[in-house]
């Protein structure tokens, strides 16, 4: 069954800004979140070079000096107004261009169902507002995942080479983007002869262009150790506070919901590229995120959750409709009369 015009033109506009506007107000009322204040504190204590986690927050440059741009063009315009506008203002575009590109990555993957397409926009409109334990606005976080759904949006329509430049504009904002320059290979063989010139091409390029740009950040504002919070520098340290954190556990389950667990237990269902991106993203995503991270803080996760699990659970509902979902089913008879 295909929307018509009349939804494509008003009803996903309106679902998409209706979504943003609860995630941004959840994500700038919740109880749960970092305050106002401390947020405008930690940016300008970046802009600074002072910021409370040097690493890696004080390398991940691209969302700071976005929002700085930002902040002064108001104050230009608008001078005496709140200091919160441009925080919510950015916050909102990028919220909005998420729920806009994947739509269209449901979309790319051949999920024609608008139904299952608009309840994709609302699992993901409910795993971001609940990932806001300890979380402030997170430009970044939320960059990145922008940034993977542009990624995967340009892998399936094979424009590889605007991959380059956008690996260029992510490894400014998070070195959690590194994943990006490999996405490219998927699905991926152990014989260099299965891809093309290009893939190769534009996969070693990426690769280069992301280590050039995450040493030279570096190197520009200075090397500093990682330290997390109470002092923790080494990985099992970070394993034993995440794991001994009892309430890391149901703040996973109220962002992720049970929906990983569906996906790992159909995997051999799914296409071929979204099994390759989950080999390639989610074990290595979640095991640093348990020994370099703070796992509570759920929002880190939603890059394997928006790139992978969400579209893969709807393509499991989708293709299980389609194979027994047929003429003598009693519910079929029933939508049929």
């Amino acid at each position: 069954m295909k929307p018509s015009r009349g939804i494509d033109t008003w009803l996903w506009p309106i679902l998409i800004v209706l979504l943003t506007v609860y995630v941004v107000y959840e994500h700038s009322t919740s109880p749960l979140a970092i305050d106002m204040g401390r947020q405008i504190d930690r940016h300008e204590r970046l802009m600074a070079g002072n910021s409370e986690f040097f690493n890696p927050w004080q390398y991940r440059i691209f969302s700071a000096y976005l929002l700085e741009t930002i902040i002064n063009v108001y104050h230009l315009v608008l001078p005496g107004k709140p200091e919160a506008v441009p925080y919510i203002a950015l916050h909102f575009a990028q919220l909005l261009a998420i729920f806009y590109l994947c739509l269209l990555y449901f979309r790319r993957l051949g999920l024609r169902n608008p139904f299952l397409q608009a309840a994709g926009l609302l699992v993901l409109c409910f795993c971001m507002s609940t990932s806001v334990f300890q979380s402030d606005l997170s430009f970044n976080t939320y960059f990145d995942i922008l940034f993977y759904l542009a990624a995967a949006i340009l892998i399936l329509d094979e424009r590889l080479l605007w991959i380059i430049p956008l690996t260029v504009i992510a490894a400014l904002n998070r070195e959690t983007s590194g994943f990006i320059p490999l996405m490219v290979l998927a699905p991926f063989a152990f014989r260099l002869s299965h891809y093309t010139r290009t893939q190769l091409f534009v996969s070693a390029v990426s690769m280069a262009v992301f280590a050039v740009v995450f040493v030279a950040v570096r190197v520009h504002v200075g090397y500093q150790p990682a330290v997390g919070i109470h002092g923790m520098t080494s990985p099992k340290d970070f394993l034993l506070f995440n794991i001994t954190f009892f309430r890391m556990y149901p703040l996973l389950l109220g962002t992720l919901s049970v929906i990983p667990i569906m996906v790992l237990l159909n995997l051999g269902k799914l296409p071929a590229i979204l099994r390759h991106w989950f080999w390639l993203i989610v074990p290595i995503w979640f095991l640093i995120h348990l020994v370099k991270g703070t796992a509570m803080e759920t929002r880190l996760f939603l890059v394997p959750q928006t790139i992978v699990f969400i579209p893969s659970f709807l393509l499991l509902i989708d293709h299980w409709y389609a194979e027994n979902l047929n003429s003598s089913t009693p519910l079929k008879k029933e939508w049929m009369a």
